[in-house]
Order: structure tokens, then C-alpha cells, then sequence
């Protein structure tokens, strides 16, 4: 077996013939994508706010660990890093403190 430059995987029937098996890397995709989004679900996005360390130390771990799925999604390519930032986005809160103000002309 061997890769070429589009990230699929070429192997040989019992016959010589070569085929392309993208497969693999749409099942990659899609399992990190779950992983993921599992992450994303269960994440304590206020651990920052913790006064108790043990809390803040595990929401960190956690934080990293999202970080370094969305980067094994951005080795597998651009449009699977796309998807990641947008999960992420869909999952991360957005808090306005009291004292911002939206400016507009």
C-alpha cells in the first residue's frame, strides 16, 4: 500500500489491479468529528473562573485535548479543519459582559 498526495490510499486486488480507497479517511474524518463534538457537549467553558484548582486544571486538559483533535482534523485537510472551527464555534458560548458596547455607524 501506498499514499499519494491526495490523502487516499492506493492497494492491489488479488489481481495486480490498483484501487483507490478514500474510505479510510473519511472514516478518520468522521470519528474525530464525533470525538469532538463529544468534547465539545461535555466541556466546562467556565473552568477559567474556578476558584477551586482541581476544577481549573481539569477544564484545561480539556481545553487542550479539543485543540489537538481540531489539529489531527487540520493534518487530514482544509475542509475538515473548516468543519472543526465550525463545530467549535457552534458549541463555545458567547457571553456579553455587562460593560461592552456594540458600535455601529
Amino acid at each position: 500500500m501506498s499514499e499519494n498526495k491526495i490523502n487516499t490510499v492506493n492497494s492491489e486486488d488479488e489481481f495486480g489491479n490498483e484501487k483507490r480507497v478514500s474510505k479510510i479517511k473519511k472514516c478518520e474524518t468522521n470519528r474525530l468529528l464525533e470525538v469532538l463534538e463529544s468534547q465539545l457537549k461535555h466541556h466546562d467553558w467556565f473552568y477559567e473562573y474556578s476558584d477551586d484548582a482541581r476544577y481549573y486544571n481539569s477544564g484545561l486538559r480539556e481545553f487542550q485535548q479539543i485543540w489537538h483533535t481540531i489539529e489531527k482534523l487540520q493534518n487530514l485537510g482544509e475542509n475538515e479543519f473548516d468543519q472543526a472551527i465550525n463545530m467549535y464555534k457552534k458549541y463555545k458560548p458567547v457571553v456579553n459582559t455587562p460593560h461592552e458596547q456594540v458600535i455601529t455607524k
